[in-house]
Protein backbone atom coordinates (compact mmCIF):
# COMPACT_ATOMS: atom_id res chain seq x y z
CA UNK A 1 0.00 0.00 0.00
CA UNK A 2 2.96 2.39 0.75
CA UNK A 3 4.20 1.81 -2.76
CA UNK A 4 1.00 2.96 -4.17
CA UNK A 5 0.58 5.69 -2.19
CA UNK A 6 4.40 7.08 -2.63
CA UNK A 7 3.66 6.15 -6.81
CA UNK A 8 0.53 8.22 -6.56
CA UNK A 9 2.34 11.71 -5.30
CA UNK A 10 4.94 10.99 -7.34
CA UNK A 11 2.91 11.16 -10.22
CA UNK A 12 0.37 14.10 -9.34
CA UNK A 13 4.20 16.44 -9.29
CA UNK A 14 5.15 15.26 -12.63
CA UNK A 15 1.78 16.35 -13.62
CA UNK A 16 1.89 19.47 -11.67
CA UNK A 17 5.17 20.07 -12.75
CA UNK A 18 4.84 19.46 -16.78
CA UNK A 19 1.57 21.68 -16.27
CA UNK A 20 3.49 24.78 -14.98
CA UNK A 21 6.64 23.94 -17.32
CA UNK A 22 3.85 24.49 -20.80
CA UNK A 23 2.62 27.38 -19.24
CA UNK A 24 5.75 28.93 -18.49
CA UNK A 25 6.48 28.26 -22.24
CA UNK A 26 3.03 29.37 -23.02
CA UNK A 27 4.26 32.79 -21.41
CA UNK A 28 7.78 33.30 -21.87
CA UNK A 29 7.49 35.23 -24.76
CA UNK A 30 4.96 37.59 -23.90
CA UNK A 31 7.32 38.56 -20.69
CA UNK A 32 10.88 39.00 -22.58
CA UNK A 33 12.17 42.13 -21.51
CA UNK A 34 9.23 42.67 -19.70
CA UNK A 35 8.91 43.95 -15.86
CA UNK A 36 7.82 40.77 -13.39
CA UNK A 37 4.04 40.09 -13.56
CA UNK A 38 2.24 42.53 -11.07
CA UNK A 39 0.12 39.57 -9.26
CA UNK A 40 0.20 35.95 -9.38
CA UNK A 41 -2.51 34.45 -7.69
CA UNK A 42 -1.94 30.76 -6.40
CA UNK A 43 -3.63 27.97 -4.75
CA UNK A 44 -1.99 25.65 -3.13
CA UNK A 45 -1.99 22.26 -0.88
CA UNK A 46 -0.19 21.68 2.69
CA UNK A 47 0.87 19.13 5.03
CA UNK A 48 2.66 19.29 8.55
CA UNK A 49 2.01 20.19 11.94
CA UNK A 50 1.38 23.17 14.20
CA UNK A 51 1.29 22.77 17.75
CA UNK A 52 0.29 25.79 20.55
CA UNK A 53 2.10 25.13 23.81
CA UNK A 54 0.60 27.01 27.20
CA UNK A 55 -0.06 26.95 31.07
CA UNK A 56 -2.76 27.04 30.29
CA UNK A 57 -3.42 24.48 27.32
CA UNK A 58 -1.55 22.58 24.47
CA UNK A 59 -3.63 22.29 21.03
CA UNK A 60 -2.87 21.29 17.44
CA UNK A 61 -1.41 18.19 15.70
CA UNK A 62 -0.43 16.73 12.06
CA UNK A 63 -3.07 17.28 9.22
CA UNK A 64 -2.69 19.85 5.96
CA UNK A 65 -4.75 22.12 4.63
CA UNK A 66 -5.41 24.34 0.85
CA UNK A 67 -4.30 27.76 0.87
CA UNK A 68 -4.54 30.90 -1.73
CA UNK A 69 -1.51 32.79 -2.39
CA UNK A 70 -0.57 36.48 -3.97
CA UNK A 71 2.86 36.84 -5.13
CA UNK A 72 3.09 40.72 -5.94
CA UNK A 73 6.02 41.01 -8.74
CA UNK A 74 7.69 38.07 -8.11
CA UNK A 75 9.05 38.88 -4.85
CA UNK A 76 6.32 40.03 -2.07
CA UNK A 77 3.75 37.03 -0.63
CA UNK A 78 0.67 37.68 1.08
CA UNK A 79 -1.19 34.21 1.78
CA UNK A 80 -3.68 32.69 4.00
CA UNK A 81 -4.51 28.65 4.62
CA UNK A 82 -6.97 27.07 6.20
CA UNK A 83 -5.67 23.41 8.02
CA UNK A 84 -7.30 20.66 9.81
CA UNK A 85 -5.26 19.05 12.05
CA UNK A 86 -5.25 15.54 14.17
CA UNK A 87 -2.98 14.45 17.46
CA UNK A 88 -4.90 16.18 19.68
CA UNK A 89 -8.44 15.79 19.02
CA UNK A 90 -9.75 17.73 15.68
CA UNK A 91 -8.57 20.82 15.12
CA UNK A 92 -8.77 24.10 12.73
CA UNK A 93 -5.64 26.22 12.45
CA UNK A 94 -6.23 29.51 10.00
CA UNK A 95 -2.82 31.03 8.93
CA UNK A 96 -2.00 34.24 7.88
CA UNK A 97 1.36 35.71 6.17
CA UNK A 98 3.05 38.14 4.76
CA UNK A 99 6.69 38.20 3.58
CA UNK A 100 9.27 38.15 0.84
CA UNK A 101 11.02 35.23 -1.40
CA UNK A 102 14.17 35.39 -3.50
CA UNK A 103 13.16 35.72 -7.25
CA UNK A 104 14.43 33.08 -9.89
CA UNK A 105 13.68 28.90 -9.61
CA UNK A 106 15.41 28.22 -6.14
CA UNK A 107 12.53 30.85 -4.29
CA UNK A 108 13.86 30.22 0.04
CA UNK A 109 10.86 32.45 1.94
CA UNK A 110 10.38 34.54 5.32
CA UNK A 111 7.04 35.13 6.39
CA UNK A 112 5.82 36.88 9.21
CA UNK A 113 2.30 34.77 10.33
CA UNK A 114 -0.67 35.04 11.95
CA UNK A 115 -1.82 31.65 12.93
CA UNK A 116 -5.31 30.60 14.92
CA UNK A 117 -6.09 27.52 16.35
CA UNK A 118 -9.39 26.46 17.64
CA UNK A 119 -11.27 22.92 18.31
CA UNK A 120 -10.05 20.25 20.90
CA UNK A 121 -7.12 21.10 23.30
CA UNK A 122 -6.03 19.57 26.83
CA UNK A 123 -6.30 22.54 29.51
CA UNK A 124 -4.60 22.53 32.69
CA UNK A 125 -5.63 24.61 35.62
CA UNK A 126 -2.93 26.53 37.38
CA UNK A 127 -3.22 29.80 39.75
CA UNK A 128 -3.13 32.50 37.09
CA UNK A 129 -5.84 30.25 35.31
CA UNK A 130 -8.12 28.68 37.68
CA UNK A 131 -10.95 27.88 35.30
CA UNK A 132 -10.53 26.23 31.37
CA UNK A 133 -9.25 29.25 28.41
CA UNK A 134 -12.39 28.73 26.02
CA UNK A 135 -10.52 31.31 23.95
CA UNK A 136 -8.97 30.38 20.36
CA UNK A 137 -4.94 29.93 20.56
CA UNK A 138 -3.23 33.09 18.53
CA UNK A 139 0.35 33.20 17.55
CA UNK A 140 1.98 35.98 15.51
CA UNK A 141 5.07 34.53 14.56
CA UNK A 142 7.65 33.90 11.90
CA UNK A 143 8.28 31.15 9.64
CA UNK A 144 11.45 30.35 7.03
CA UNK A 145 11.32 28.06 4.30
CA UNK A 146 14.88 27.47 2.99
CA UNK A 147 13.65 24.56 0.11
CA UNK A 148 11.06 26.75 -1.83
CA UNK A 149 11.27 26.19 -5.90
CA UNK A 150 9.06 27.92 -8.45
CA UNK A 151 9.07 27.11 -12.24
CA UNK A 152 6.53 28.57 -14.43
CA UNK A 153 3.38 28.51 -12.36
CA UNK A 154 3.99 25.57 -10.50
CA UNK A 155 5.51 26.11 -6.40
CA UNK A 156 7.09 23.45 -4.77
CA UNK A 157 8.37 23.76 -0.98
CA UNK A 158 9.87 20.85 0.96
CA UNK A 159 10.83 22.39 4.05
CA UNK A 160 8.95 25.13 6.59
CA UNK A 161 9.79 25.72 10.24
CA UNK A 162 8.29 28.52 12.13
CA UNK A 163 8.23 29.59 15.53
CA UNK A 164 5.75 32.34 17.30
CA UNK A 165 4.47 33.80 20.56
CA UNK A 166 0.78 33.95 22.12
CA UNK A 167 -0.66 34.84 25.02
CA UNK A 168 -3.38 32.97 27.23
CA UNK A 169 -3.16 36.49 29.48
CA UNK A 170 -1.55 36.58 32.05
CA UNK A 171 0.68 34.13 30.84
CA UNK A 172 2.53 33.46 27.17
CA UNK A 173 2.11 30.74 24.97
CA UNK A 174 4.60 29.54 22.07
CA UNK A 175 3.58 28.12 18.66
CA UNK A 176 5.50 25.40 16.96
CA UNK A 177 5.53 25.00 13.31
CA UNK A 178 6.64 22.29 10.55
CA UNK A 179 5.79 22.56 7.39
CA UNK A 180 6.77 18.94 5.45
CA UNK A 181 5.11 19.67 1.84
CA UNK A 182 3.62 22.25 0.13
CA UNK A 183 2.45 21.92 -4.03
CA UNK A 184 0.92 24.97 -5.49
CA UNK A 185 -0.06 25.95 -9.28
CA UNK A 186 -1.22 29.72 -10.23
CA UNK A 187 -4.33 29.94 -11.88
Amino acid sequence: MKRFESGWLLGCLLVLLSAGSARAQETAPARTGVLPAPHQLSLYGRGGALFYLSDAMTTGGLGGGLGVRDTIQERFILQADLNYLMGIGNVAALRLGAGVQRRGTWTPAVLATLSTVVGDRLTFLTPEHPTPVRTPAVALGLSVAPLRFTQGGLQLSLLELGVGVGTDLPSRGMALQLGLLEVGTAF
